[in-house]
């Protein structure tokens, strides 16, 4: 007998993993209520844009017999992780169609841990925007309130995760896109160190190395467990973060040693917190001192204006890059037929750079990383909002203005506190410690040296131990 929706409800991947080995469940079960959940709520909330069902059969026919998350159902956001033979959109309607020969380094890995992948998350277009609203797929609504946007870039992930459609869900980062849906959702959500988790085959530097992968989840013994199951590259690699002193899982079930801990609440770009974010900040900083770290206040050390600048420059060049090889595959014509109009003027923008201004712009971005390192050496962890904002209103960054330059500037503001840690490189997590006075979540970000999730990790457990979050609901569920 499967257990009670209630029950798997509550469970996070590694309780329903348990629960398999228990014989209590066996993985068809799981995966039979991962769909249920999906068929439930996603209408509500359009975060899945499709369901794997034929998928999910043949990986339960497959399954390794010994893996440690046998037949615990997870779900792919639409762009970087191919499943060979099912269709593959990047929230573009000129790529629909395209389906891949090959499987994803990571969809390997999760295969191989016993996962099964039940369905897409819906995303913006190229990822390339911290709402998620493509025109081809609509709008996700976040199951706390459905007049905000749950975050991007992974916000479909984000949503079904938070709306117990699925345990855990894929990800990525290249400015904030797994800890800006993680805080407005209310989920665990860790970028890890460049280099820890694979993203190849096809792409081993995606936006010039500044995007990371993993996973949003409810707790933090799943982000770590799955941490410990794909960290490694991949052969070919340009990246490889130091190797690990011990295994995540068990970092998050131990508390970490008194920290010396940076509080940053100036975001800079002339803007000021939301005070709902202020206090939240203050009420993070509190807690850390109770929990016996020193905790004092320090500033970034570098140009936020420069860093933009640079961004700017490294995201248009790169979304350039994809609207022209999907035309190219496709013999779509390069208009808004096909894409986004605010990505077709990044694009534009990008071809106009000259290959030096895009070399100034990396120079730029990897000076910042050793300013950002240099400041680092004085603390163990920094803390800062992930968002300078509540979650924003669904019809914040409109795609679909041709107004990219006030689209990007709306990017960069929002990405203010996040992109920091893409540009250096480092770990960085958003933890759910926080919700305004109407109960909306409000993320918590912490920052570590390159190489140190550990930390980060011990650090997050400590934090769900001390203020625990798994029993909050959003209005909208499974």
């Amino acid at each position: 007998m499967p257990i009670p929706d209630s029950d798997y409800l509550q469970a996070d991947a590694t309780a329903l993993a348990a629960a398999i080995r228990a014989g209590r469940l066996t993985p068809a079960e799981a995966v039979a209520q991962a769909f249920a959940a999906i068929d439930r709520v996603n209408p509500q909330l359009n975060a899945v844009i499709l369901t794997m069902r034929d998928e999910a059969e043949a990986q339960l026919r497959e399954l390794p017999a010994n893996a440690p998350l046998r037949g615990v159902p997870v779900l792919l956001k639409d762009d970087c992780p191919t499943y060979a033979g099912t269709p593959m959109s990047f929230g573009c309607r000129a790529a629909v169609g395209y389906t891949p020969s090959h499987d994803h380094e990571l969809v390997r890995r999760y295969k191989a841990a016993g996962l099964v992948i039940v369905g897409k998350a819906n995303l913006p277009e190229f990822s390339a925007n911290i709402h998620t609203a493509p025109t081809l797929h609509g709008a996700t609504l976040n199951p706390w309130d459905a007049r905000r946007s749950p975050g991007g870039s992974s916000g479909g992930a984000a949503a079904a995760v938070a709306a117990r459609m699925v345990p855990l869900a894929y990800g990525n980062d290249g400015a904030g896109s797994i800890r800006i849906p993680a805080a407005c959702t209310g989920l665990f959500g860790l970028r890890p160190s460049r280099g820890r988790v694979p993203c190849g085959p096809v792409s081993s530097e995606n936006w010039g190395g500044l995007v990371s992968h993993h996973v949003l989840t409810r707790s933090v013994r799943d982000s770590a467990l799955l941490l410990d199951l794909t960290d490694a590259p991949e052969p070919g690699a340009l990246y490889a973060a130091p190797a690990k002193s011990g295994a995540y899982a068990e970092a998050a079930g131990r508390d970490p040693r008194a920290l010396r801990i940076g509080v940053v609440s100036q975001p800079g770009l002339d803007m000021t917190l939301d005070p709902a974010v202020a206090a939240a900040l203050d009420d993070a900083a509190t807690l850390c001192r109770q929990l016996g770290h020193r905790v004092e206040p320090a500033a970034f050390n570098f140009d936020q204006a420069a860093l933009a600048d640079a961004y700017l420059r490294i995201v248009a060049a790169y979304t350039a890059l994809e609207v022209d090889a999907i035309a190219a595959d496709t013999g779509r014509p390069v208009d808004a037929s096909g894409f986004e109009p605010a990505n077709l003027g990044l694009a534009e923008y990008g071809r106009s750079l000259s290959a030096p201004a895009l070399l100034a712009a990396r120079n730029t971005a990897n000076a910042i990383a050793r300013s950002l390192g240099r400041l680092m050496a004085d603390y163990d962890a920094l803390l800062t909002p992930v968002l300078p904002t509540l979650p924003p209103p669904v019809t914040a960054l409109n795609v679909r203005s041709s107004d990219w330059r006030a689209f990007a500037d709306e990017f960069m503001r929002g990405t203010v506190f996040t992109r920091p840690a893409n540009a250096a490189g480092v770990p960085a997590m958003s933890v759910p410690l926080c919700r305004d006075a109407s109960g909306l979540p409000i993320g918590i970000q912490f920052m570590a040296p390159y190489g140190d999730d550990t930390t980060l990790i011990e650090l997050a457990g400590q934090l769900e131990r001390a203020r625990p979050w798994a029993d909050r609901l959003p209005p909208v569920h499974a």
